[in-house]
Parts: structure tokens; sequence; C-alpha cells
């Protein structure tokens, strides 16, 4: 077994899904140990621990591949001395997936300030997260199962969601009348 550090530096790495991208693209390669996160502005680390064949296959792809959005400038690899330990890419993917509904909970959490435009973005922005989770979910078996059960719940949300500007416009007009003598 081999371990590699890859650094991805450029204007755009962060806020573009990267990480979920990596991990799409670990799935499809075999990768077993994969561990990404963001340092400074404009880098996304990325540690990995396979056969020394995958990880140089994985590298060739995710140098020539990026999500939309990404703007790159650099990758590169380097031999990894395993000061962090490496979680298996099932581990990875369940505190990825974690992170991802923390972050969509606290833009939630926010809604009642938005009205409008904004509203329509955070659902726009969900819809895209469940995307790409949808297409990671599918390649675990129990977990994926979980999963789906949970992207139901979701859905259930963003129809509520979308007629939250209505409800708003309802709830503001009913307060109104009310308060006139």
């Amino acid at each position: 077994m081999a371990s590699a550090r890859i650094l991805i530096e450029g204007k755009t790495v962060q806020q573009v899904g990267y990480r979920i991208f990596l991990l799409e693209k670990a799935l499809e390669n075999g990768i077993e140990r994969i561990y990404a996160r963001n340092l400074d502005k404009n880098k996304v680390e990325l540690l990995l621990t396979d056969e020394e064949h995958k990880i140089n296959k994985f590298y060739e792809v995710i140098k020539s591949e990026r999500p939309e959005g990404a703007v790159v400038e650099d990758v590169k690899k380097e031999p990894y001395d395993g000061k962090i330990p490496i979680p298996s890419i099932d581990r990875y993917l369940q505190f990825l997936t974690l992170e991802q509904l923390t972050k969509g909970r606290e833009e939630v959490v926010k809604l009642p300030a938005f009205v409008g435009n904004a509203i329509q973005t955070v659902a726009s922005a969900l819809k895209g997260i469940d995307e790409k989770f949808g297409t990671v979910a599918q390649r675990f078996g129990v977990f994926g199962d979980y999963a789906k059960r949970m992207d139901e719940k979701l859905t259930g949300m963003n129809e509520k969601l979308d007629t939250l500007p209505e409800r708003i416009a309802e709830a503001l007009t009913s307060s109104k009348k009310k308060s006139r003598p």
C-alpha cells in the first residue's frame, strides 16, 4: 500500500463541490482510503492510501477533470508521511455527508430572514447538493438506503420551501389586516 498527498491549487477550488467531486472520482477508481480538506483560501488537500497504480491512475483523472466552476492552476502529487490517519472511503463519505447536511441546516435556519429570490437561490443550492449526494449514495448498500430515506424527507422539506414566499406574504397580509382598527 502506498500513500500520497495531492494538493489542488487555484483561484476557485472551494465552494464548487470539489471534495464531493473527489469522492465521486475516488469511488469510480476504487480508491480505498481518502480524506480531503480545504486549506487556506485557494487550496484543497487530498490524502490517499491504496495501491500505487490506483493512486497514479486517480491522479491522472483529477489532473484532467474538475467540477463545474472550478478554476485550477496546479495539481501536484507527493508522498504522504501519514501524520493524519486516512479514513476508509465509507467513513469519509459519512463525514462529508454530515458536514454538508450541517451546512445545509445552517442555511435553512437563516431562511426567515430571506424573501423572494434568495429562497430560490437556497433551494437551487440544496438541489445541487441533493444531485451529488444521490450519485454517491447509490454506491453504498445499507448506507445508500439510509440516504434515500433522508432524501425523501428532504424532498418533503423542499416542497414546503417552494411555497414559503407565498406563505410569508400571506402571513404579512393577515397580520396587517389584524392590526388595522
